[in-house]
């Protein structure tokens, strides 16, 4: 079954350089990156035309990826000794730095019950995944993967990721409470699979990457690899699925710079 997408609208603020959507809640507000007529990279929260700029304090740049439906966010942030994770709630930041890791965390994504994904690097420069639950990090040891990235969770603790192998780049599911990984999840004819977002539905939105390096996306229902069609674009990202159908990611018509989109998906 293809999907198409509706109401696909450009995410654009006069005098700012929007890089990229990251994610979308079910209120409808989106988190993502943009850069300032001086270079400076700055994350935002944007609802209905809306943009408030979010930087963690000190930071060289900030970066907005995650946020779940109570409006608490996660991203990361630079200084000079590295990039780590950072949590925001109700205008107070919190970092996030994996026990014992090199100097990379970056926290991908948030759900209701305040539960964090995301990946740190070992002092080897392994790329590995983290769950943060309870005040705790716990690491995700995907099965025979030497690395891997856990990209999103959602309400019931499904998380999804990809990790690479010889043959090329596959997606994750790891049931949480159950403790069982279902894997490899593929694109048919591609060697590079890419999961990037769950909604509370269980919908895991996803792209298949060519061997150009674009995207034509998907979503993944029942088991079931559906691609979504929009006419026109050469490459997709889709970042963010809400509960109500909404996407949000980047788009790239033609010879043209990707841009950032919010469109509704539509069977």
């Amino acid at each position: 079954m293809n999907i198409s997408l509706s109401r696909i609208r450009r995410i654009r603020v006069p005098g700012l350089t929007i890089n990229t959507a990251n994610d979308i809640n079910n209120h409808g507000q989106i988190v993502g990156q943009f850069t300032d007529a001086n270079g400076a990279v700055h994350g935002f929260v944007y609802n209905d035309g809306v943009l408030c700029q979010i930087d963690y304090p000190g930071a060289r740049n900030t970066n907005v990826i995650g946020i779940n439906n109570l409006g608490q966010m996660v991203g990361m942030f630079g200084t000079p000794t590295g990039t780590f994770g950072f949590v925001y709630d109700r205008g107070t930041f919190g970092q996030l730095a994996f026990p014992g890791a090199g100097n990379l965390t970056i926290a991908n994504a948030i759900n209701d019950r305040g539960e964090i994904v995301g990946v740190f690097q070992t002092p080897a420069g392994a790329g590995r995944s983290f769950l943060f639950k309870a005040n705790q990090y716990q690491p995700l040891q995907v099965p025979g993967a030497q690395e891997a990235a856990a990209e999103a969770i959602n309400a019931s603790g499904q998380i999804i990721g990809n990790y690479p192998d010889a043959k090329g780049t596959h997606g994750f599911v790891y049931l949480e409470n159950a403790g069982v990984f279902f894997m490899p999840l593929n694109c048919p004819n591609t060697k590079v699979t890419a999961l990037r977002a769950i909604n509370n539905e269980g919908q895991i939105a996803g792209g298949c990457i060519d061997q150009a390096g674009n995207e034509h996306p998907f979503l993944y229902i029942a088991g079931s690899l559906n691609p979504i069609v929009i006419p026109g674009a050469v490459s997709v990202g889709v970042n963010g699925i809400n509960d109500h159908g909404k996407m949000v990611g980047n788009i790239r018509l033609g010879i043209g710079p990707a841009e950032a989109f919010v469109g509704t998906i539509w069977c």
